[in-house]
């Protein structure tokens, strides 16, 4: 997909290029031994650990829509987020119908630079292209989890809401338009 954009910047900007693709066989991040059907290894070994709304910690089964979307988001490295999952308490699901995990806030802030809201609920989890209703809704733990990831300040955390509320407004159509 890259290649192809860059070929189209290419054609569009009437570009010479001196050389061809570099980077057609580079893996990415995660993608060195996937196999399609790693996701099976998730749902049989992990537990989504999570805490009800009362507070109980209680366990989860990691099913097949879960393991599979950790799978295919994270490649190689979906045991990680799994494993947060499980050992953190950080099973439950941000959105109701939506495979996106508490533990891939922790993930992404400790080993992608996720520093803000907007940024994981847009690039991280594309949850706000989605359904920004849902995202929305899962705005304020997201902030949670951001936060002691962080150690926001209540200041931050105020902002990161106050941003968040503005960019998924952005999806919203105009009335007169």
């Amino acid at each position: 997909m890259a290649e192809d954009a860059v070929d189209l910047a290419i054609k569009a900007g009437k570009l010479s290029p001196t050389n061809g693709c570099v980077t057609h066989n580079l893996q990415i991040v995660g993608g060195d031994g996937w196999n399609p059907a790693s996701f099976t290894v998730l749902a049989q070994q992990y537990v989504r650990m999570k805490k009800t709304y009362g507070g109980k910690v209680v366990p989860g089964a990691m099913d097949t829509t879960a393991a599979k979307h950790l799978a295919h988001a994270y490649g190689t490295l979906a045991e990680r987020v799994a494993s947060i999952a499980q050992n953190e308490n950080l099973g439950k699901r941000l959105a109701h119908g939506y495979p996106f995990l508490e533990a891939e806030v922790a993930y992404c802030a400790r080993n992608e630079y996720c520093e803000s809201v907007v940024d994981f609920i847009a690039r991280r989890s594309r949850l706000a292209f989605l359904d920004t209703d849902a995202a929305g809704r899962a705005v304020p733990r997201i902030i949670e989890i951001l936060a002691s990831e962080h150690k926001w300040d209540k200041s931050r955390q105020e902002k990161e809401l106050r941003k968040a509320k503005e960019f998924l407004e952005t999806f919203k159509s105009s009335k007169n338009a």
